[in-house]
């Protein structure tokens, strides 16, 4: 472009007229420079000041940016105890043992575990880094890859893995392949009854396998995480009392002493012959139920199944999640009035008088007629123990059973029998003239009648409403045997899980003991 110069203006100019007394000098007349030729001419200078302005706002930028960083790379507080010492990951190990004479064959205590102790190899200290989200500690999220103290697997098992979210300290739970969002605060109900070691559902080994995946799962349970382990079995009697025993009273922090007092506890669990239900663990706690007021809602005279009354000692720890695993889905039932106990105690009287009549026309005295059926079951049990005993002795698995009926069941005597043992019922003293034996009638009244399945689903939606501010969700497992039809239970424990946010899922021997061989082959892949 032509840069524009000062020149002479080289147009006429006017001359003065005559009447002018002197004569003025010539001058030559200049152009008035614009706004546009005063810019245009100092180009460069604009072009500094620009380059000026942009590198100063620059580092303006760079200022505040750090700033805001500085502010963002303080951690939260963290529990001291937790924080006294660097974090550090132990593989522990538990021998298994064949057979059932030396306890548990317990399987593995924790594949990971978070631990606070010291040990022979120390990480050296981290160094600050900045926060990467609003998550606080950046937890166990993202497969375990969180920023801060979070690092992790989450929640791993056999049968399902577990991550992170957003590093709040809320997990993804998978167990038995029920899988649950948002998780840090778990309880497992499970069933210790002689019932869910019956030969037709699988046996001693089935609770084993049961034992070994909760003592797994627990085992890579995040410190953050808590939890508790609530064991149960009927009392037996008709109006679905329980016997309880918790692992502890409230929630604990799965810590790695945590871990270990829980492997402890758990592993005895109906490991030992003669030492089966809730209280075969290594120690006793026993469950205080809370009071429940009148505004709650709930019929006093109403009874849920036994699982349901354990479930409830969950309830109160207010947990995010509840996994139970029970061996049968249980009966509603209520307690009766007055009428109807005395008409059932009427009927008890005259099936005793009938009893007492035939026995004294076979000439015998009742009370010696009961006293010697007592005596026949008695020994039928002492030998079945003794054979229990060899039989562990040769390495194999007991036999389980509930009440001394179940000795002469045909699938017992099967079992027995391919041990070497046979036992045969003693009828000397209650038997009449033809062989057969008295059917002598219990002496009991029964205090209780049938219930509803939709009256328990009201009265457990009362229970929660009362006891959690947030409905925890409700995994249920039924544990069966391969010949079982359990198409009301699967409809009835379906329908409960489902309203409470969980799911429900059949149980076999088999199925776990294909989960446990994954399990296995997993943990030898790693």
């Amino acid at each position: 472009m032509a840069q524009d110069q000062d020149t002479p203006d080289t147009s006429p100019v006017e001359q003065p007229s005559e009447t002018e007394l002197a004569p003025q000098p010539a001058v030559t007349p200049q152009k008035k420079k614009n706004l546009y030729l005063r810019l245009t001419s100092s180009m460069p200078l604009v072009v500094t000041v620009l380059v000026h302005a942009v590198f100063i706002l620059a580092a303006g930028a760079i200022v505040v940016q750090q700033t805001m960083v500085e502010k963002k790379k303080t951690f939260q507080a963290v529990n001291l105890s937790e924080a006294s010492a660097p974090q550090m990951e132990h593989r522990l190990q538990v021998a298994r043992r064949g057979g059932a004479s030396g306890g548990a064959s317990s399987p593995i205590s924790a594949n990971r575990i978070y631990t606070t102790a010291a040990g022979a190899v120390t990480m050296p200290s981290m160094p600050d880094l900045p926060s990467m989200g609003a998550g606080g500690f950046g937890g166990f999220g993202g497969m375990g890859s969180g920023v801060g103290l979070g690092a992790g697997t989450g929640m791993a098992t056999s049968l399902g893995g577990g991550g992170g979210l957003g590093g709040r300290g809320f997990m993804s739970l998978s167990f038995l392949g029920a899988t649950n969002q948002n998780v840090s605060r778990v309880v497992f109900v499970v069933d210790t009854s002689e019932g869910i070691m019956d030969l037709r559902k699988g046996g001693f080994q089935a609770f084993t396998i049961i034992r070994e995946e909760i003592m797994r799962l627990v085992g890579r349970l995040p410190p953050s995480a808590q939890f508790n382990v609530i064991l149960f079995r009927p009392t037996g009697s008709d109006d679905n009392s329980v016997d309880v025993n918790l692992y502890e009273r409230e929630l604990v922090a799965a810590t790695a002493d945590n871990k270990r007092d829980f492997f402890a506890w758990m592993t005895p669990v109906n490991a030992q012959v003669g030492n089966f239900g809730p209280y075969s663990a290594a120690r006793r706690t026993g469950w205080r139920r809370r009071p429940i007021p009148p505004e709650a809602g709930i019929d006093p005279l109403f009874l849920p199944p036994v699982w349901s009354r354990a479930v409830h000692a969950a309830l109160e720890q207010r947990p995010d999640v509840v996994y139970v695993i029970t061996s049968g889905q249980g009966a509603p039932r209520r307690r009766i009035d007055d009428a109807t106990l005395a008409r059932r105690t009427a009927e008890r009287d005259r099936n005793i008088a009938e009893f007492e009549a035939e026995v004294r026309r076979e000439g015998l005295d009742p009370a010696q007629v009961r006293a010697a059926r007592d005596r026949a079951f008695n020994k039928a049990r002492e030998e079945f123990n003794a054979a229990n005993r060899r039989i562990v002795a040769a390495g194999r698995d007991p036999i389980v059973i509930t009440n001394n009926d179940q000795i002469f069941r045909a699938d017992v005597q099967a079992e027995l029998r391919r041990n070497g043992v046979r036992i045969e019922l003693d009828r000397t003293g209650w038997s009449k003239r033809d062989g057969t034996t008295f059917n002598v009638p219990w002496t009991g009244v029964s205090t209780v009648e049938g219930a509803s399945w939709e009256e328990f689903i009201a009265y457990y939606a009362r229970l929660q409403r009362h006891l959690v501010p947030e409905r925890p969700a409700l995994n249920l497992f039924l544990f069966v045997g391969p010949n079982d039809r359990p198409d009301a239970a699967v409809r009835n424990l379906t329908n409960i899980a489902r309203r409470n946010g969980g799911s429900f899922q059949l149980l076999t021997t088999r199925r776990l003991e294909e989960l446990r061989s994954r399990d296995e082959a997993d943990a030898n892949r790693r």
